[in-house]
């Protein structure tokens, strides 16, 4: 009579445990890399979309000096370019935006060891449509104009500067990451560093971002 040939009961478990250790080790990295790549794709859409805006107020002949619009009013004027935006302001009870005071939940620095000032986000926020929130700083008296965008929204952590949360500044005509030479803060050593201690950590990380290519492969495995 014929045999059939099949595994043995030793032989099944001992495949199944090399599939096992060889999904221990190569599943990790594919989920790093998957969730570094969603935050890179994030990060230069919400980038695009911003110098979008910017390019469309300049052909409209609206004005783009910061000086030219009270404290906390720009935020208005750049909804106007955006589809289905939600607004917010300080105090808004709306719990897709940062309050803009200093009550609530807050975005912490890219060492997670100091909140961030409120101050940077009380002049207005835009809620969009897939998650991502745009807070400005718009001091008109030192005609200072700076947005920072929550790739994934206030209610999905880490809610970290440097890790979802980054920040650019209009200078010149032009929307630059901040940490670029021109830009106010342009020190990564001292704002960008994962061991040092400032309530400004991670402001300049959007220029990182921006130009290392690599920049979200290792927050991510950083901050695991």
């Amino acid at each position: 009579m014929k045999r059939n040939k099949a595994f043995t009961l030793a032989e099944t478990l001992i495949t199944l445990g090399i599939i096992g250790v060889v999904a221990a080790i190569t599943i990790p990295g594919l989920i790093y890399n998957y969730k570094a790549h969603r935050l890179q794709s994030q990060f230069l859409k919400s980038y695009s979309t911003l110098q979008q805006v910017f390019k469309r107020m300049e052909a409209d002949d609206v004005s783009l000096d910061p000086s030219t619009y009270p404290t906390g009013t720009f935020y208005q004027t750049f909804g106007k370019y955006l589809q289905a935006p939600t607004y917010c302001y300080r105090n808004t009870k709306n719990s897709v935006c940062h309050s803009g005071t200093s009550t609530g939940k807050q975005y912490t620095t890219y060492d997670g060891k100091s909140t961030v000032a409120y101050n940077w986000f009380d002049d207005g926020q835009i809620a969009l449509q897939d998650g991502t929130l745009i807070l400005f700083e718009n001091y008109t008296d030192i005609n200072q104009l700076w947005l920072s965008v929550d790739l994934n929204g206030f209610n999905t952590p880490p809610n970290r500067w440097g890790y979802d949360l980054f920040t650019f500044e209009f200078l010149d005509g032009e929307l630059r990451t901040m940490g670029d030479k021109q830009t106010k803060y342009n020190n990564p050593n001292q704002y960008c560093n994962p061991n040092t201690s400032s309530t400004l950590n991670g402001i300049t990380c959007a220029n990182k971002a921006k130009t290392e290519t690599d920049y979200f492969k290792r927050i991510i495995k950083k901050f695991k």
